[in-house]
């Protein structure tokens, strides 16, 4: 299919805030990588203040808002369907993104220059391997899973783009309910459907190299050893929002590696921990006391203390 002119790099950046608000980390994200691309789509699966509307206008072409159905692969379907399938070919790049990890730590565009000097059709930062017991769909089956992009970070060259697969795949995506059908269907899917179009792909981080030379604990970094992932895998970019719930004994660890060794205002991971989990500490929930003994939780809870203040007026 031919191009009638080349419309460089197009991002699509899906937010997700339960509170309706933009954390700080975001707003940083999106200053930090907007250079990058040429057009940058915002699609929020919450309501935002005008005052938020006006934080972010600024590091994207357009924002939208919609409904919280279908999770970050229904947003990108509609941000796709929003710019229009026609332009959308245009692009030599098509990168999606959710808002799920505090970074860049480092500089991105090296790390974007890098992955495209690899020559994959495809990429993203980290992989998970193969395995056959990892995700259940909402009909508590369990979905076999291949090696495969984790897909908060995926960008996909034009040989892709413009590819059958790649519209039948985004085309086809559905308002699914359960995080189950949306990880089997569409993260795992996606390895399906491209691999079987002959595509390759390559990730920052490949679990699965380490899992072939006999590591059986780095098979779900991100969200399992992040602190790991920061001090082996050099210039590593993102820490996941997650990990500091899955791995609260290394959030110390993780802080003071950001402070010392990266760009990255230590302080928004402060402060999104202390607006997200002082309910939980007020509830002495065993599960977070690793976290509210946190030197993270601390200052964070101190830095959250005026937002919960203004939220209750």
């Amino acid at each position: 299919m031919a191009r009638s002119k080349k419309l460089g790099r197009v991002l699509f950046y899906a937010h997700y805030n339960e509170f309706g608000r933009v954390d700080d980390y975001v707003a940083f994200q999106l200053q930090q990588i907007r250079p990058l691309f040429d057009t940058v789509v915002v699609i929020s699966n919450s309501p935002l203040s005008q005052n938020d509307q006006d934080r972010l206008n600024p590091f994207c072409d357009r924002l939208m808002q919609r409904p919280n159905i279908g999770y970050d692969f229904a947003a990108w379907r509609d941000g796709m369907n929003a710019l229009g399938w026609d332009d959308l070919l245009k692009y030599d790049e098509v990168t999606v993104m959710n808002d799920t990890c505090f970074g860049p730590l480092f500089d991105f565009g090296e790390i974007y220059q890098e992955m495209q000097s690899r020559g994959p059709d495809y990429w993203g930062i980290t992989t998970n391997i193969a395995l056959t017991d990892l995700v259940i769909g909402s009909d508590g089956k369990v979905v076999p899973t291949p090696a495969h992009l984790q897909s908060y970070y995926m960008t996909f060259n034009s040989r892709v783009v413009l590819s059958p697969a790649f519209g039948e795949f985004w085309r086809g995506v559905k308002d699914f309910t359960d995080a189950g059908d949306v990880i089997a269907n569409y993260e795992i899917g996606l390895a399906h459907a491209f691999g079987g179009s002959g595509f390759e792909y390559a990730a920052y981080f490949d679990a699965v190299e380490y899992w072939s030379k006999g590591d059986m604990t780095k098979y779900n970094a991100a969200f399992a050893c992040p602190l790991w992932l920061l001090q082996a895998v050099e210039r590593y970019p993102f820490v996941k929002t997650k990990a500091v719930r899955l791995v609260p004994e290394e959030i110390d660890g993780i802080r003071a590696f950001v402070e010392a060794k990266t760009n990255f205002p230590v302080q928004l991971i402060d402060s999104y921990i202390g607006v997200r989990y002082t309910a939980l500490w007020k509830q002495k929930d065993a599960e977070f006391q690793a976290l509210v003994h946190s030197k993270a939780f601390k200052l964070g809870h101190a830095l959250a203390a005026p937002a919960r203040l203004l939220s209750r007026r």
